[in-house]
């Protein structure tokens, strides 16, 4: 029977499985956007009030940590390591590179999942005044003085112009 596997590991080889791993983890990101319902939240009732933007910062969103990153990572480093290993040290290089490469699938996925956010501090017309973190494309989505939603439902606040 023939091994799915190619007996001499190559450049191209690796290249394509590290793209598909990434390709396979960006497919599977959640949006924290404004703008962006879950389908779940599609149809359901919701209440807003309004506000008035008093400041923003912008922040890091940090990225998911699902374990297909380590997955995709150990797979990654247990074919390189494989194939550069003779018969007296096949199984310990294979483990070691397996291991190495779940770490760095991890930190990759973390560091390609964060997103752009913003602070913004709010000040509702009841004279109440909150924070919400949310996704933004551009750090100035938001600024000082815009009149604004806030938007509640699904135990989720969201900041809409």
């Amino acid at each position: 029977m023939k091994s799915f596997f190619p007996t001499k590991i190559t450049l191209p080889f690796l290249f394509f499985t590290f793209l598909f791993s990434v390709l396979l983890m960006q497919g599977c990101a959640n949006s924290l956007k404004g703008d962006v319902y879950s389908r779940d939240e599609a149809q359901k009732t919701m209440n807003f009030r309004w506000g008035t933007v008093e400041s923003t910062r912008p922040v890091v969103i940090e990225g998911d940590q699902t374990g297909k990153g380590a997955v995709a990572g150990a797979v990654i480093g247990g074919i390189a390591g494989s194939g550069v290993t003779d018969s007296r040290t096949g199984g310990l290089i294979t483990a070691v590179g397996a291991v190495a490469g779940a770490l760095a699938g991890t930190a990759a996925e973390k560091k390609m999942s964060q997103v752009q956010g913003l602070e913004i501090t709010l000040k509702l017309d009841d004279g109440s005044n909150v924070i919400i973190v949310q996704e933004v494309e551009k750090v100035d989505e938001f600024v000082s003085g815009d009149r604004v939603k806030v938007i509640s439902g699904n135990g989720k606040l969201r900041v809409a112009k």
